[in-house]
């Protein structure tokens, strides 16, 4: 934005945005900032079809000059950025497409191991050295009556024997290489296929978040209608301005899986999730938990909901736990039960959790999942520490202290 209002002095929507951004970043780090005269006057001349873009395409109710193009767009400041829903088809194709990242990936066929030939060669050699000395001693006599009376046709029938035993398992071991050989490359095809099947069906890493999005929009109007509270009401209570914070983590284990996929970024996806969402007037907090199926993008039917003032507020942290081990594995004594990934592979696994405590009562939401190998959960909207920044600062600005 500082480049293109350099390069585009007159520019009022590169001015606008930068001040949008600026603003944000101030609230984000809790930094005492006004409506720059620079900025207001920019917002003011803005032409309304920029200011109906900007209003209608980012949501950012902590920034002076958004809410004064808001006021522009719709007198009274009630534009709202509609929660784009889902058609049918998607819906089916997003559990399709879901229901295959959660299935273990095809396994790719074993080659069987080879027969070694050798083995019937060193039987076929001894065989026909025996028949060969069989031989040698027929011809060294003149009398057949005294040949066949010899040991010599004896010897010979065993070098036969031999030499045939060990054709035959020399014929054997090389038959079933290529009868293995056949099948394996016939196992081969089918996994490609299988494999290509596989890949077709994954969603890809922007659907994932799309999905998401749109499943949390849904529960955080969901959490507003529970706690009976209008956004406007978040909007012009107090001097700080705010939307529901929201924080969005993996739910519990045991009946969470999580999976890792290339094809669909670095981190791990859960196939259920915490969102928790927290809802702050100048007096109280509103709190409002549930479980999503990102599978389905059903909403679990288990939820719950509070209001709390601030100064009874007794803790709220965000700590990191050690998971123990899935079952057979070594345990530890202070670790909890981790998740099921579905690869089946023992991981380390480490959770960050925020907590919110209050007299009877405590919310903790796993917000980020660690393992051993260097991968973790992501979900890139979730605001831990943003929400941990907010209520702390509420609570000191309720009881007075610094």
């Amino acid at each position: 934005m500082t480049k293109a209002c350099e390069l585009d002095p007159d520019s009022k929507a590169a001015l606008v945005l930068r001040a949008i951004v600026d603003e944000d970043l101030d609230h984000a780090f809790l930094r005492e900032a006004g409506f720059s005269d620079e900025a207001q006057e920019a917002s003011a001349s803005l032409d309304l079809e920029w200011a109906q873009r900007i209003v209608t395409t980012i949501s950012v109710r902590e920034s002076p000059t958004w809410q004064a193009l808001d006021e522009r767009v719709t007198p009274g400041g009630t534009v709202s950025v509609p929660v784009s829903s889902l058609s049918d088809d998607e819906r089916d194709e997003r559990e399709r497409r879901m229901r295959t990242l959660f299935t273990p990936v095809p396994a790719a066929p074993v080659r069987e191991q080879r027969l070694n030939p050798l083995y019937g060669l060193l039987p076929m050699a001894g065989g026909a050295s025996i028949l060969w000395v069989a031989i040698t001693l027929l011809t060294a006599y003149g009398s057949p009556l005294w040949s066949l009376l010899s040991p010599a046709p004896y010897i010979g029938i065993t070098g036969v024997i031999t030499a045939c035993l060990g054709g035959c398992v020399t014929f054997q071991a090389l038959f079933a290489n290529w009868r293995h050989h056949r099948v394996f490359q016939r196992a081969m095809v089918d996994y490609r296929e299988e494999m290509r099947v596989y890949e077709e069906n994954l969603p890809s890493e922007e659907q994932i978040s799309r999905w998401l999005k749109h499943d949390v929009n849904v529960i955080v109007d969901r959490a507003l209608t529970r706690l009976g509270i209008v956004k406007e009401e978040l909007h012009n209570t107090g001097r700080r301005i705010t939307d529901p914070l929201v924080i969005v983590g993996p739910a519990n284990p045991p009946k969470t899986k999580l999976v890792r996929h290339h094809r669909v970024g670095d981190g791990y996806i859960a196939s259920r999730y915490t969102v928790f969402v927290v809802c702050m007037a100048d007096q109280k907090l509103g709190a409002y938990r549930t479980a999503l199926n990102s599978i389905t993008g059903v909403r679990e039917p288990e939820e719950q909901t509070s209001e709390y003032r601030y100064r009874d507020i007794v803790s709220v942290n965000v700590n990191t736990v050690r998971l123990d081990l899935p079952p057979g594995a070594k345990r530890t004594e202070d670790a909890e039960p981790t998740y099921a990934f579905v690869d089946a592979q023992e991981k380390d696994t480490v959770a960050e959790r925020f907590t919110l405590i209050v007299p009877g009562d405590r919310f903790t939401v796993t917000t980020k999942v660690s393992t051993d190998d260097g991968k973790g959960s992501r979900v890139d909207f979730s605001r831990a520490d943003r929400a941990l920044a907010a209520i702390r600062r509420r609570i000191a600005a309720s009881t007075g202290l610094p």
